[in-house]
């Protein structure tokens, strides 16, 4: 294998362990995640080859019955096979609509898939069928969505299999509609090798500027320069930021630069797919502080937003909010904030402000008292008070109230 290719799975899902037949590997997931009788759902089949070469793949579904012996399918797809024609190296979702039939029974049920493949010519594998990827880090404790397993991979294994079954759930019901459902599959292709093409300029302009970079990221002017963009940005976002929240906005971003400077792999996941983003628009990069304040902006919002999570997580020793809330917030920020949409204050606290005052004394700049930047915070949020009246924010108020007591105290 001369050249690994990334792995894309797990960009989109956990998938630590995948099924792989004649270098194409395969993960099932339903949308939604159970399907109601007299419903519909989508049979979602993430497909990535480890091969260099075209391949066809043909999957044959084979649906959960009534009964072992004789029974009746509980679901109908729309074709007895699927083919998709997969380029070299290609990363895709195929999508299989399925909806119930008059005897499908609510439970937990089995559904199997057969699988085939054709390569064309000499295949020669370009993923590894099992890794344990170089992540690293005790505050990100998921992945998805981050362009972080892409760059600095993420430990899975392969099961080789030709054919294999997985657990789907029916459950609920809905009033059938009278309307002929759509059961057309379709093919969504998320990744190719002109896609590498760009992730490998990135990566190699990162390993030879690598020392250059960090010297440029240096605390005082990292701050300066991201405590300046985050205000810029949230303004545009209609959520100007009083003194002391711009102060631990800056904080928090500064110190989840840090934290993935720590070393040359978290390094990469920082750096590269900003870099890489610089590369498709053609646009400099001789200014490290000016690629990440123009370039990849949303990339380290993201981050930073999920490392507060695990900053609050560490802090309360539990994790206030599920895996599929943090994901929603993560993604919530980074679109509003680069698209300039309305952002709700708090989301600015929630829980980047609340990791902000956690961290504010591990930042600290020359001439600056932490105790006076704590307490312009606390006014700030003070004059927030209408953002966490709703009730359903009020154990975040509490932990954030918590945290930012215990950070003013030293």
């Amino acid at each position: 294998m001369a050249i690994e290719y990334p792995d894309i799975i797990s960009e989109y899902l956990v998938a630590t362990e995948r099924h792989e037949a004649d270098g194409v590997q395969i993960v099932p997931q339903l949308e939604p995640p159970a399907i109601p009788v007299g419903g519909i759902a989508s049979l979602v089949l993430f497909l990535q080859s480890a091969v260099d070469v075209p391949v066809e793949l043909t999957l044959k579904p084979e649906l959960p019955l009534t009964s072992r012996f004789m029974g009746s399918p509980m679901l109908a797809v729309g074709n007895a096979e699927y083919k998709v024609a997969m380029e070299a190296a290609q990363v895709g979702m195929l999508f299989v609509p399925m909806v119930t039939t008059p005897q499908a029974k609510e439970g937990q049920h089995q559904m199997q898939l057969s699988l085939s493949v054709k390569a064309q010519g000499q295949p020669t594998r370009i993923r590894a069928s099992e890794t344990k990827g170089r992540l690293r880090s005790e505050l990100i404790d998921d992945v998805v969505g981050l362009d972080l397993a892409r760059v600095v991979g993420i430990g899975y294994k392969t099961i080789p299999a030709r054919k294999f079954s997985f657990p789907l759930a029916i459950r609920g019901r809905v009033e059938a509609s009278d309307e002929e459902p759509d059961l057309s599959p379709r093919f969504e292709a998320v990744w190719g090798r002109e896609d590498m093409e760009h992730q490998g300029k990135a990566m190699q302009e990162v390993s030879q500027r690598r020392a250059i970079i960090v010297d440029h990221l240096r605390l005082e002017p990292l701050f300066v320069g991201l405590f300046a963009e985050a205000q810029k940005r949230f303004g545009e976002a209609a959520l100007p930021m009083r003194v002391g929240e711009a102060v631990a906005a800056g904080k928090i971003l500064t110190y989840t630069v840090q934290h993935f400077l720590a070393n040359s792999d978290l390094q990469d996941g920082l750096l590269v797919p900003m870099w890489e983003l610089a590369s498709r628009f053609d646009l400099p990069t001789v200014d490290p502080l000016w690629v990440l304040r123009n370039v990849g902006f949303r990339h380290l919002l993201q981050l930073s937003v999920a490392l507060s999570f695990g900053v609050a997580r560490k802090a309360v020793g539990y994790h206030p909010w599920t895996v599929e809330e943090r994901r929603a917030v993560i993604r919530l920020v980074a679109d509003s904030i680069e698209a300039a949409e309305r952002l709700s204050p708090e989301f600015l606290y929630i829980p980047l402000l609340m990791a902000g005052a956690r961290v504010s004394r591990q930042i600290t700049l020359e001439g600056e008292d932490p105790t006076y930047s704590l307490k312009q915070l606390r006014k700030a949020k003070a004059a927030r008070a209408d953002a966490f009246a709703d009730p359903e924010l009020a154990d975040a108020n509490l932990i954030f109230d918590r945290l930012l007591a215990a950070a003013l105290e030293g």
